[in-house]
């Protein structure tokens, strides 16, 4: 099965390169101040590799803008709740990222970063502040309100294929009277993996069609709908998709429990305290920028907005 069968997913990307900043060592003068703080402009500089003698004064303003949150949220978590991430935890999540990304990219956490123009040191930032959070997340638990069972139907109902989990099988052929002919065959008493292996176009008929056990919000909405819809241990009509034309078998579904549907709308609420707080914590911070560096704004989102010349 190609890749390109699911939806794509760019959070883990989005998260592993969000608001940063490195260690300067002073020189170059100060690019802005967080509540009395200095930012220096090397810290900003070395946050980013550049081949160019300068960088871009857009790109300068939107590692300043990292900065200038990433010294707002460490200074105010530690002043107002006493979090100060240990060594230990960093290196642990430090690993925990690092594996999680080899995973999904297929590449080193070092290849990783040096594609986005990142120094690796960036990810002892990450770790920190991923550390950060996970605290924040501790200190605001008591203060959401706890899901019901009504709240758990309702999120269910709202997203039904993201939260099925469907054992699959499918065969992928071009044509519709293809598929009716595979179907056909297997009506027949013919294994469906057997002709999955004979037929199939994709990656996964040397498996005989396996696509394993995913959400089904997992896969494009044609396919995701008719293995929601489908008869488990049935062989599906042909269902067309972008890529076309496939036979599905469900060979199981599960719908999460009402405790886990609870516990993901729980741990929602909580994190939506702790990103009014961040939001919070940025906006109410004094900071000031050098001009010629750029303005800080704080509608509709905090950030240095980059000189116009």
């Amino acid at each position: 099965m190609p890749k390109t069968l699911f939806r794509t997913r760019s959070a883990l990307l989005a998260a592993l390169i969000g608001f940063t900043a490195a260690c300067g060592d002073g020189a170059g003068g100060t690019a802005a101040t967080v509540n009395g703080v200095d930012i220096p402009v090397s810290e900003v500089e070395a946050m980013r590799i550049s081949e160019e003698a300068t960088i871009d004064k857009v790109a300068f303003a939107e590692d300043l803008t990292n900065a200038i949150i990433n010294l707002a949220v460490v200074t105010a978590a530690r002043d107002e709740f006493s979090i100060e991430p240990t060594t230990e935890e960093i290196s642990i999540k430090k690993d925990e990222l690092t594996a999680t990304l080899e995973e999904a990219q297929g590449i080193s956490i070092e290849d990783f970063f040096a594609t986005q123009g990142l120094p690796i040191e960036r990810l002892d930032v990450i770790a920190n502040q991923q550390v950060i959070r996970a605290h924040l997340f501790e200190q605001f638990q008591g203060d959401a309100i706890p899901a019901t069972d009504a709240d758990a139907r309702l999120l269910l109902s709202a997203d039904p294929n993201g939260r099925v989990t469907a054992c699959v099988r499918h065969i992928l052929v071009p044509t519709e009277q293809e598929a009716v002919d595979a179907r056909s065959r297997i009506d027949g008493g013919e294994a469906f993996a057997a002709v999955a292996a004979e037929i199939g176009t994709d990656g996964t008929a040397a498996s005989g069609g396996d696509l394993g056990c995913q959400p089904l919000g997992m896969y494009v909405a044609e396919f995701a709908d008719a293995a929601a819809a489908a008869t488990i241990g049935a062989v599906s009509d042909p269902v067309e998709s972008q890529f076309g034309w496939h036979l599905i078998l469900v060979e199981s579904r599960e719908e999460p429990s009402l405790e886990t549907l609870r516990e993901e709308i729980d741990a929602g609420r909580v994190n939506q305290l702790v990103d009014a707080w961040l939001l919070g914590t940025v906006t109410d911070a004094t900071v000031e920028v050098d001009v010629q560096y750029g303005v800080w704004v704080t509608e509709p989102n905090p950030m240095v907005q980059a000189p116009s010349s």
